[in-house]
């Protein structure tokens, strides 16, 4: 499913849109006139919104705004390093945000490998003439796009060596993966991966930065999304299985294909042939699926159920439902298989546990010691726990699994370390939590996860 070249990135979408309307203002010819002749266009009928054949005629003979822009700067049919310099310095220099929109969309179909370079300089702000960003678009950003589907390697190195002379001059941290330019990066790597995504992962590949090489690899994903979801399913496929990022790069894939409705997404994830990166793509159309057919997403995922990937996207179900009856999500937890029983108890009890604890806390005493009680012992646990921390960690301390106990308990002194710092600083020492359990339960503000899901609340 191929894309168009201004929505390559999903960081690009901003610039993308005003670009289109730029478009869009020039092909209706409903320019208005800023007092040079060559750029006025005859203007529709107020009463018909049609043109004659005659003022068809005059239309096709003027210039429109941009042509007599370019005018100024074509040579021999193209444009030079120099011209292209100071073309897109004056570009640069209009303040006008529809009008520069209309104009760079323009200049940026004359790039060519031979010119890409002068151009890039313009937006330097080194120099004193980058103003791109002034006006809140990505402009920059989708140059490097274009650039780097000519020349990536170039196009890259120049970011680099921008970065380098901006650190220099105390302009921030840059170098490879430094924060200085990530979004410039980001969108070369993502053009560059469009046309040789083996050359785009190595460069990625030799970054130290793990944060930048995860955000990156994301651009990649992203830029094989322009020739085709098959293309970047097929890399994310080829990453490490060990690596945690593949779920979300399967769900940035899956978004794009929910564009198409539910039932091309859902009949996508059922295609997958390969179940280690099929978890974060049913995940994401699970989560669309329960807002917009709860009904229909409860039958779905439980045909599923019986699979390791499918687990997130129960939960994802099992969330929604829980909402609108905790019990009923009980009810259905008892139908699945033992596998994803666990996260479905977990969000039937937290929700239940916001509406009537009382009630959640009567059904957990009746429950038999399973897998699926540890786990709705820990969803009620720690969503008592930001009302009633102690009762909580009772309850919490309750738990068989040493593993789903020892996270509980952690999540449960959380919220009472936030309540009674004293308290918990007493506690600690005996509480039989590892040191660094200890150190997590000290800095609350890094944020709870989701049982064994891992998913914030």
């Amino acid at each position: 499913m191929s894309k168009p070249l201004l929505i390559a990135s999903g960081w690009l979408l901003t610039a993308a849109g005003t670009f289109a309307l730029g478009w869009s203002l020039r092909s209706s010819g409903n320019y208005v006139s800023d007092g040079d002749a060559s750029a006025q266009v005859p203007v529709r009928s107020s009463i018909t919104g049609k043109r004659t054949l005659g003022e068809e005629g005059k239309a096709r003979k003027q210039q429109t705004a941009e042509d007599a822009f370019l005018a100024k700067y074509i040579i021999g049919g193209g444009v030079s390093p120099a011209n292209m310099k100071l073309a897109m310095k004056a570009v640069v220099d209009e303040n006008d945000p529809l009008k520069r929109a209309a104009l760079f969309t323009t200049l940026l179909a004359q790039l060519t490998p031979e010119n890409a370079k002068a151009a890039f300089e313009a937006f330097d702000r080194t120099g004193g003439v980058g103003r791109f960003g002034r006006f809140g678009d990505n402009s920059k950003q989708l140059f490097m796009n274009a650039w780097a589907r000519m020349d990536g390697e170039l196009a890259v190195k120049a970011l680099e060596e921008q970065a380098k002379a901006n650190e220099g001059q105390g302009g921030g941290r840059g170098g490879r993966g430094g924060p200085t330019g990530v979004m410039d990066m980001y969108s070369a790597l993502t053009g560059w991966a469009t046309v040789d995504a083996s050359k785009a992962s190595a460069y990625v590949e030799g970054l130290e930065n793990d944060r930048m090489k995860s955000m990156y690899t994301s651009g990649i994903v992203r830029g094989l999304m322009v020739n085709g979801v098959d293309e970047a399913v097929d890399y994310v496929s080829s990453l490490p299985e060990d690596s945690g990022d593949r779920s979300r790069y399967m769900s940035t894939i899956a978004g794009d294909m929910l564009e198409q409705g539910l039932s091309s997404a859902t009949a996508w994830v059922d295609g997958l042939t390969d179940a280690s990166v099929k978890d974060g793509a049913m995940s994401r159309v699970a989560e669309e699926y329960a807002r917009e057919d709860l009904d229909g997403a409860v039958s779905w995922v439980k045909e599923h159920a019986d699979e390791a990937y499918a687990a997130s996207a129960v939960s994802e179900v099992a969330e929604r439902w829980a909402n609108q009856d905790p019990q009923a999500v009980i009810e259905w937890a008892a139908e699945l298989p033992d596998a994803s029983q666990a996260k479905v108890y977990y969000e039937a009890l937290d929700e239940w546990t916001k509406n009537d604890p009382a009630a959640a806390s009567e059904y957990l005493a009746e429950m038999p010691d399973s897998a699926a009680k540890d786990s709705a012992v820990e969803g009620f646990a720690t969503e008592l726990s930001r009302e009633d921390p102690e009762s909580a960690m009772a309850w919490a301390d309750t738990i068989s699994d040493p593993q789903v106990r020892s996270q509980a308990i952690t999540e449960v002194a959380q919220d009472w370390y936030r309540q009674d710092r004293a308290a918990v600083e007493a506690w600690l020492p005996s509480s039989g939590l590892s040191q660094e359990a200890q150190e997590t339960v000290l800095q609350p503000q890094r944020g709870r996860g989701f049982g064994r899901g891992g998913r914030g609340r």
